[in-house]
């Protein structure tokens, strides 16, 4: 009576993998997934509701502070960061890291997805394309060397990390084009 559709599981296992291959594997790893939805989040702690340009403009102290550079982003990274490294917070840490190599993974992710939403600064744009354009064009020199598995989980990283990168960057405009 009770019988298991084999066709189906491998159909389910089929999706699930092309799922992984497709998103660069950000389907199947939580501390991404919740790296996307944290920075999200705190993207805009503490934002002055002015660009960038002018708090340098008016040499604020924040401005001072970050040199110039992603100024809201930065301050909204360093609120936010050390609100969660607060000892109240240890158990929430421990949920979403347990070592110190996802710990740095996660604060990387954390950073790069955030510092994504200044699009008005022209070095990190093209730091950003450059990373891109690194990542694709890796993964066509990987494509065809079956040996290079290590060297195929860097790029899916790296890919994975430019495309989540540029989404929230098109979030935030797109956000931003409502009001």
């Amino acid at each position: 009576a009770d019988s298991i559709d084999y066709k189906a599981m491998r159909y389910t296992t089929d999706t699930a993998k092309d799922l992984h291959k497709y998103t660069f594997g950000i389907t199947s790893d939580p501390i991404t997934q919740f790296a996307c939805v944290f920075a999200a989040l705190i993207h805009d702690v503490d934002h002055q509701g002015v660009p960038n340009t002018q708090l340098a403009k008016e040499k604020t102290p924040l401005a001072e502070m970050y040199k110039n550079k992603s100024i809201a982003e930065q301050n909204s990274l360093d609120l936010a960061w050390d609100l969660l490294m607060e000892p109240r917070y240890a158990d929430f840490r421990a949920c979403i890291y347990q070592t110190k190599e996802e710990l740095e993974r996660f604060r990387k992710l954390m950073v790069n997805m955030v510092l994504a939403t200044d699009i008005m600064d022209k070095d990190l744009g093209v730091l950003r394309k450059e990373r891109w354009d690194t990542a694709f064009q890796q993964r066509r020199k990987l494509s065809g060397d079956a040996n290079a598995k290590s060297g195929h989980q860097q790029v899916a990283n790296r890919m994975a990390t430019i495309v989540i990168e540029h989404l929230i960057q098109a979030s935030d405009v797109a956000h931003t084009m409502q009001h």
